[in-house]
């Protein structure tokens, strides 16, 4: 018995260790969770972000680009440019007084051997390979960007568009060419997330443009080549990029994970291209849900701690309980255990633990074995049962609530109980609303009656809870015991004796020996 005893004890404290386990398990799964969650959102918010960028900064470079176009196609048509007999000086001032409207980083004319002329004079542009290209195709022209300026340092983009005479022939050009910082600008202001980088590659695949993170005229591919994930190759994003079409792919480097987003800019062999790091994107994420891991730990601490006390609590009445058992373990096999122990001792030993846990009272089996052993080793002398039994209970419930009803039971259970002390007697709970009450040590029949009258009286009260009030009052049937019937008839006489009270209006109390006789 004491080998069982010590192995519940370590289940119970298995179990305890379990639980904690288990609540430290909960919440590092809740934390995965989040982290988990985080993750799927930042892949999300990296496409999102970048694909947003991107449908900012293409069409505000296109737009860029078409206006001047319109530009200098409306300057092409007009005859004093196209005219070879009209003096180019007089061309020149019409150019730049267009141009101190619109602003350009320069605005200029070309005459038929590529000489470029402003008020100071004439400059040659034929080893321009890009001006080459527009005087023997005679299509207008995006150039990358490129070193111009008389500092030779300043970068810029040419927009060429041809001029023509009456016949069709090519007699010049005219051209525009937009700051470099103007593009920067229009990269910067698209810019959907501070985590977002985008930049704009040339006809060569060059860098040309960059909001953060790629050196200027660096090749575009090359670094991240063998990187290129998830079924995408290099020579496939390259196929791509020249044909100047839209193409979207991953790179992964370690833990280093980056999307990519490309979209050609029209009219010109430019590609937009938006970067975002997952990890730069994780982190923003984690910063915004990172509380909901924080209120989960705190959620299940608390939960734990809540469960814990209960838990203790139970495990304090089982080592209660077990403590009373190895008692009567001792008692029953001790070498000089008394030979009349009996029930009695029994369950004196284990009351602890066998008690209705509302009312402090018995409960109803307890009660019988106790019933039974006082009547087997009852004395001369006057014992009566009582049934007790709270009137229109039912209604307490329905208009007050179970727990107003709860502190009505109490409120019986602890006078029912100062009877048993006052008259070394027994009560129990029977059951719901109902008690049982054995009395002795009374002088006489009168000093009953007295006790009767003064218990039923007892039981009338007023019960005052939070925000209600009511009275509460009490049937009580009687039997007194004639020294031959058994527990169970003595129990079945009180409660015909209640039933007998209930019939007759209630809140009184009635003995079974006197209606037998009446």
């Amino acid at each position: 018995m004491a080998e069982d005893s010590s192995t519940s004890r370590g289940r119970s404290r298995f179990s305890f260790r379990r639980m904690a386990v288990c609540g430290v398990l909960l919440a590092l799964a809740s934390v995965v969770a989040v982290c988990l969650t985080g993750a799927v959102i930042a892949v999300y918010d990296m496409q999102h972000e970048a694909d947003v960028t991107l449908a900012a900064a293409q069409p505000r470079i296109e737009d860029r680009i078409d206006e001047t176009f319109k530009l200098l196609e409306t300057l092409s048509e007009h005859p004093t440019l196209s005219d070879p007999d009209v003096d180019v000086m007089e061309k020149v001032n019409l150019v730049d007084a267009v141009n101190e409207h619109f602003g350009f980083f320069l605005l200029c004319y070309v005459d038929e051997d590529i000489n470029v002329w402003d008020a100071t004079g004439a400059a040659s542009l034929a080893s321009r390979s890009h001006m080459q290209r527009v005087y023997s195709t005679g299509q207008r022209y995006v150039t990358d960007s490129f070193v111009a300026g008389a500092d030779g340092t300043t970068l810029n983009y040419t927009i060429i568009v041809p001029l023509r005479d009456e016949q069709g022939a090519m007699t010049g050009s005219v051209f525009a060419s937009i700051y470099f910082d103007e593009i920067m600008a229009m990269l910067d202001d698209s810019l959907a997330s501070s985590y977002v980088k985008s930049l704009v590659i040339g006809g060569k695949g060059q860098v040309m443009s960059a909001t953060s993170g790629f050196v200027y005229d660096d090749p575009f591919l090359d670094p991240i080549r063998d990187s290129i994930a998830f079924g995408m190759t290099a020579d496939t994003v390259q196929s791509e990029l020249l044909a100047l079409n839209p193409v979207s792919f991953w790179t992964v480097n370690g833990l280093d994970v980056k999307y990519y987003t490309v979209a050609p800019i029209a009219e010109t062999e430019w590609d937009a291209v938006c970067v975002t790091s997952f990890w730069e994107a994780y982190s923003k994420v984690m910063w915004a849900i990172s509380p909901l891991a924080l209120v989960a730990v705190v959620l299940i601490a608390t939960a734990f701690l809540i469960i814990r006390r209960s838990f203790m609590r139970q495990m304090q009445e089982a080592r209660t309980l077990e403590r009373s058992v190895s008692e009567l373990q001792k008692k029953l096999y001790s070498d000089d255990q008394p030979a009349d122990a009996g029930i009695a001792d029994i369950l004196e030993l284990t009351s602890s633990g066998l008690s209705d846990g509302l009312t402090g009272t018995m409960t109803r089996s307890v009660f019988a074995s106790r019933l039974q052993n006082v009547l087997e080793n009852a004395d001369d002398g006057i014992y009566a049962l009582c049934f007790i039994d709270l009137d229109d209970f039912k209604h307490v419930n329905d208009t007050f609530g179970h727990a107003t009803g709860d502190v009505a039971l109490k409120s019986v259970g602890y006078l029912l109980r100062e009877y048993e002390r006052r008259y070394d007697g027994l009560v129990g709970r029977y059951g719901g609303d109902e008690f049982t009450l054995l009395m002795t040590d009374f002088d006489d029949r009168s000093e009953l009656y007295r006790v009767l009258e003064e218990l039923t009286s007892s039981l009338h009260a007023d019960v005052q809870t939070t925000g209600s009030a009511f009275s509460v009052h009490c049937s009580v049937g009687v039997s007194v015991w004639d020294h031959q019937a058994s527990a169970d008839e003595l129990m079945k006489q009180a409660d015909s004796a209640l039933y007998r009270v209930k019939q007759r209006g209630k809140e009184s109390f009635c003995i079974y020996q006197d209606e037998e006789r009446s």
